[in-house]
């Protein structure tokens, strides 16, 4: 279930506490199960609203996306400008990759989005520290690795106005679920073993509180065994 953007924020918390609760039992899945290749590893394209963080989180975050990537065959290492929160992405029509300078509807989606953050952020104005994240302990799904994120109410209002901008300039995105760092999305299958020897690197998460530094509109590109986000405009928080 992804999170309604018509929620207060004591809606939002509730749903977060639900999630985290999904989160251990598709942890507990993966561990008897094993892990699955996901269908996002295929190569492929899409714009993005995202947030980024301080070198606290992302330095971390990406080295423990190495060691993933180092312990499973065909998994992709995120560098750390690429570990992002989304806040909402949008796949174009046709299936291919995003390409502003050659493309002139992919720049004019990018400037609309560009435009609706700017909006966004005027009508929120919103302080960076009552949008601070704290990125407690991560996570295993069959499919992928992720850190967990719990928000301030800054952030979920600030989310809220980048979908309802967005909206007002043609530019239906879609709602992430919340502030999360993804590690890496499994390119393979893998057993049990492997699943609990994943679990035990994602333990070694060290939780941190930290503010988020800006809003980014760009555009994610996935390919055979790799992931990159390129940044379009970037919106300083606060």
């Amino acid at each position: 279930m992804e999170p309604d953007l018509g929620w207060t924020f004591e809606q939002y918390r509730t749903y977060e506490r639900l999630r985290a609760a999904q989160c251990e039992e598709e942890q507990h899945e993966a561990s008897a199960t094993g892990l699955v290749t996901d269908p996002k590893t295929a190569p492929h394209g899409g714009y993005r609203v995202g947030c980024t963080w301080p070198r606290e989180v992302t330095a971390p975050a990406s080295e423990l996306s190495s060691r993933l990537a180092a312990l499973l065959p065909g998994t992709p290492a995120y560098p750390y400008d690429s570990l992002q929160s989304s806040i909402g992405n949008l796949r174009p029509a046709e299936d291919r990759l995003i390409d502003p300078d050659g493309i002139a509807e992919d720049r004019l989606v990018l400037d609309k989005l560009c435009e609706a953050v700017e909006k966004a952020l005027k009508e929120t104005a919103t302080d960076r520290q009552r949008c601070e994240t704290a990125f407690d302990r991560g996570y295993l799904a069959r499919r992928m690795a992720y850190v967990f994120g719990r928000p301030e109410a800054g952030y979920w209002q600030l989310q809220q106005a980048v979908h309802a901008e967005s909206s007002h300039v043609g530019v239906e995105l879609v709602n992430g679920w919340g502030p999360h760092l993804t590690l890496t999305r499994f390119g393979q299958t893998a057993g049990p073993d492997m699943a609990v020897k994943t679990i035990e690197l994602l333990a070694a998460w060290q939780p941190v509180s930290v503010a988020p530094e800006a809003i980014v509109v760009g555009f994610y590109t996935v390919g055979d065994g790799s992931f990159s986000v390129t940044a379009h405009e970037s919106f300083p928080v606060g």
